[in-house]
């Protein structure tokens, strides 16, 4: 892990969430440096995509229905949110919050 890796975790695990445009603004990094940290920091374990954040946590790894109506099972009210929606969505995992947590 280079400095920028160490600094985007640091940022990100200091915070709820952030767009990649908070990230480059904030810590003075280019897309090109930021998408290389990301790709880093997936393969060492600090963040995982929203996807098998989703496998890991439920059972069927899908999302749940948006609507508290539905349930988690979405029968058809047409509330499911789409795989497009949350493509780029990066997970902090429990590994970063505990070697970055301040």
């Amino acid at each position: 892990m280079n400095e920028i890796d160490i600094k985007i975790l640091k940022f990100l695990v200091s915070g709820k969430a952030y767009s990649d445009d908070a990230i480059l603004k904030n810590l003075g990094i280019t897309k090109e440096e930021l998408d290389a940290a990301l790709l880093t920091l997936l393969d060492l374990g600090y963040i995982e995509t929203y996807e098998d954040y989703l496998k890991r946590t439920n059972s069927d790894g899908k999302p749940a229905c948006m609507s508290s109506s539905c349930g988690s099972n979405c029968s058809g009210c047409g509330m499911k949110v789409s795989p497009e929606s949350y493509k780029n969505i990066k997970v902090i995992t429990a590994k970063a919050i505990r070697e970055f947590e301040f």
